[in-house]
């Protein structure tokens, strides 16, 4: 049924047009793929497709007469004299916002109707999760109008499409990212800028998405789109609903598809794999490797996240915030989720992903498992062993490690990103640990204020060893969202969640 409805709501050529820009990839056209899958019609969609179909001359010829491109977003130089990181936040935040999107048919773009941030300089669209952080950054500096637009646009692709996809591009509308929605709209109800009930709908179609087939009656290790079935508990997973037909996924990474099937995997799991780490925003992970040493050792469909279901909780929370009446409905749902985290997840020492295949805990660790803490999850005996684990084990001087392995993946060791930093400042502080929380603030701010010195930038993510570190020319609006919650909490012990 989600699925029926997401179909009815994308414009009738659409499919025709993917097939089209598919078929001229395919033909050998000098124009990189991704710059064709977001280019324009230049003139009217039926014409174009007619004309495709009976040209019989080189791609790149058709190409030039019926396709136009966006102008490449020009990255302002002005940034990088700036010295002070409060007058740069400003610019940058300039520099980062886009106008509302033009309601006309323009290709893949999703239209979106109102102002919105994107995640770094040169970048065109918004993405999902990131936006959750670089809201925690806009509120700080009181763009107020700004950061309800972003929750508003993202409410809108839910009542109208029935999820978030993780690019706002139709050819993204098979799977999202992790499920902040619900954390956006915590952050202006806490400022008195909306009410819960306002994004009621928003929120029921968003759960919708991630929980289509829990109704299903069925045996432990069941497994449909996004829900499984474990031990009595209704869990979830990373998912894309199209893996075979990703066409971004499909040529980033063909080597590395190309190297699975030579091992034996099949193109169709690999595909899934790769397909579901898109989703979850771990881009690539060991926690998502029977192998850390072997990317095609993949296995993301397999996994039962920590972190996924922790939001969930929220999630749910939100609903019984937004529809009163089915407070005590809601509230069960939590208790139900927070259960299924402290004894499924829980293996004695510390919060582990499960592993599908046999049913059992991942060996693979990583500071996902800080993440219930900050929906306020564990009990006593949890909060004292994960705070234990988070102070003497992940907080490097850089700020809280990604994962203790050094896979050379993105999201393993040396690298520090700012998700982790805030939900573990945010989860210390919830389980009463300020000293912590005001600690792992006091790294991160240090490695940015460092970086900010030398490259006048603030990364997408940052080494745990400054000296190690490497110049990123554009900035990142989630790393400096992150940083102003950092300075603000600081300087006032108010922490913004």
């Amino acid at each position: 049924q989600v699925l029926k409805e997401l179909t009815s709501s994308i414009p009738n050529h659409q499919s025709s047009w993917e097939k089209m820009i598919s078929e001229l990839i395919s033909k050998g056209s000098s124009f990189e793929p991704q710059k064709l899958r977001d280019s324009k019609p230049n003139g009217g969609i039926k014409k174009i497709l007619k004309s495709w179909d009976n040209y019989k001359g080189k791609p790149d010829g058709f190409i030039k007469e019926n396709l136009s491109f966006d102008k490449e977003i020009e990255v302002k130089n002005d940034l990088k004299s700036e010295s002070n990181i409060l007058d740069f936040s400003q610019l940058l935040w300039a520099n980062l916002k886009r106008a509302p999107d033009n309601s006309k048919w323009a290709g893949s773009r999703i239209p979106l109707p109102n102002s919105y941030v994107v995640p770094s300089e040169g970048d065109s669209e918004s993405s999902y999760w990131e936006s959750y952080f670089i809201l925690l950054g806009l509120v700080i500096s009181g763009n107020k109008q700004l950061a309800i637009d972003m929750v508003n646009n993202y409410s809108y692709l839910l009542e109208k499409y029935g999820l978030i996809p993780n690019k706002c591009r139709y050819y993204s509308m098979s799977s999202s990212q992790p499920p902040y929605f619900s954390m956006m709209v915590s952050l202006i109800v806490n400022k008195g800028w909306a009410e819960w009930q306002d994004y009621a709908l928003a929120f029921r179609r968003e759960y919708q998405f991630w929980m289509e087939g829990a109704d299903v009656e069925a045996a432990d290790g069941f497994a449909y789109r996004r829900v499984v079935k474990v031990k009595g508990y209704v869990l979830n997973r990373y998912w894309n609903d199209q893996p075979t037909k990703n066409e971004e996924v499909i040529d980033k990474y063909s080597d590395l598809i190309k190297s699975a099937v030579k091992k034996g995997v099949s193109e169709e799991e690999i595909l899934e794999h790769l397909s579901s780490a898109k989703e979850s925003g771990w881009e690539f992970s060991s926690r998502w490797m029977s192998d850390s040493t072997d990317l095609t050792s993949l296995k993301t469909a397999h996994i039962i996240p920590i972190e996924l279901n922790a939001l969930l909780s929220h999630l749910e929370f939100a609903l019984g915030k937004a529809f009163p009446a089915e407070k005590n409905q809601w509230n069960a749902r939590v208790r139900e989720r927070r259960s299924a985290l402290n004894t499924l997840f829980w293996n004695g020492e510390t919060y582990t992903d499960i592993d599908l295949d046999g049913i059992g805990r991942n060996d693979h660790l990583s500071s996902a498992m800080f993440y219930p803490l900050w929906i306020g999850a564990p009990g006593i005996k949890q909060i004292d062993r994960m705070l234990e684990i988070l102070e003497m084990n992940y907080l490097s001087k850089g700020g809280v490690l990604t994962s203790l392995i050094n896979s050379g993946q993105n999201w393993d060791f040396p690298n520090i990103f700012p998700p982790i930093q805030w939900a573990c400042i945010a989860g210390s502080y919830r389980a009463g640990h300020d000293k912590l929380a005001q600690k792992i603030a006091k790294y991160y701010i240090n490695n940015c204020d460092a970086y900010f010195q030398k490259y006048k930038s603030f990364p997408q993510k940052y080494n745990s060893d400054f000296d190690n570190s490497q110049q990123v020319k554009t900035s990142s609006g989630w790393s400096l969202g992150v940083y102003l919650a950092c300075k603000h909490y600081m300087e006032t012990g108010e922490i913004i969640s």
